[in-house]
């Protein structure tokens, strides 16, 4: 493989439990062909953190990031907050703006006031020119016809509205939101054995507008179940799609990077926002 042939895009670097070695994680990262990656800052609390880390990473921008709010978190979605978040993603190592989305299996938060929280930051994505970050949990019904009602075509300018991240819906819901502009992240849990549905779902919608994730330290693919998750993982998850789709692991790469590339708008391949 060639160096750098992998993009992580999405990552919690600054999690606490990175602390003692991030830096290490970083380079293990790169031994594993993992060459750039998207760190994530799902709260205003994390922001800073997170563009540190991007600026940290020097002028090549191996680290760009987005910013978001979690639906953990809506019910402090404000207009102050909005504010502060348009200006925030100007920043130009910020790739786009999530996680952002629906969460049914978690959240202590109603699922009105997610719904209302995600249409306002689906809006100032379109404000800022940045695509989305979708979480989503259990909620992939709502996520859809919100999805459908505010982005009701495939953008006209750009491959993808955004990436639905750590995608974990039925077939039918992947093959509906790539038909609508959307990619589709694929972390650990495409590994588990028994996630065979999830597998199908990737199979069908194939290797056009899969992007790879590792959403560390969460979601550990199989060969680390019960360990923290890091982005030199990602050639794991890589080799699960690359069998569903018949691919040479080269080529898995090559083609989620070039999704990766046009989605966050990195490389010359990309949309520039």
């Amino acid at each position: 493989m060639a160096a750098g042939s992998f993009i992580d895009t999405h990552t919690h670097l600054c999690d606490p439990r990175f602390d003692a070695d991030r830096e290490a994680v970083l380079a293990r990262a790169a031994a594993a062909g993992v060459g750039r990656l998207v760190e994530v800052g799902d709260s205003p609390e994390d922001w800073p953190k997170v563009l540190a880390l991007c600026r940290a990473a020097g002028p090549a921008q191996a680290v760009r990031c987005a910013l978001g709010l979690h639906p953990y978190y809506a019910e402090s979605c404000s207009e102050s907050l909005l504010c502060r978040l348009e200006q925030e993603a100007s920043a130009p190592e910020v790739a786009a703006i999530g996680e952002i989305g629906l969460d049914y299996a978690r959240a202590q938060v109603a699922p009105q006031v997610q719904q209302a929280a995600l249409r306002r930051l689906l809006a100032a994505c379109r404000s800022a020119g940045k695509p989305a970050v979708i979480h989503c949990r259990e909620a992939y019904a709502d996520l859809r016809l919100i999805l459908r009602e505010l982005f009701p075509s495939p953008p006209g300018d750009r491959r993808f509205w955004g990436v639905v991240h750590c995608f974990s819906g039925a077939p039918e819901d992947a093959e509906a939101l790539v038909a609508s502009g959307w990619a589709v992240g694929a972390d650990g849990p495409v590994t588990y054995p028994k996630n065979e549905a999830l597998r199908e779902a990737f199979r069908r919608v194939g290797p056009g507008a899969a992007v790879l994730e590792t959403d560390s330290p969460y979601l550990p693919p199989q060969s680390l179940r019960g360990k923290r998750n890091e982005p030199a993982a990602v050639p794991e998850i890589a080799a699960t799609l690359a069998a569903l789709w018949g691919l040479p692991l080269e080529e898995a790469a090559r083609r989620t990077s070039g999704n990766a590339e046009e989605l966050f708008g990195w490389g010359d391949r990309g949309h520039k926002t």
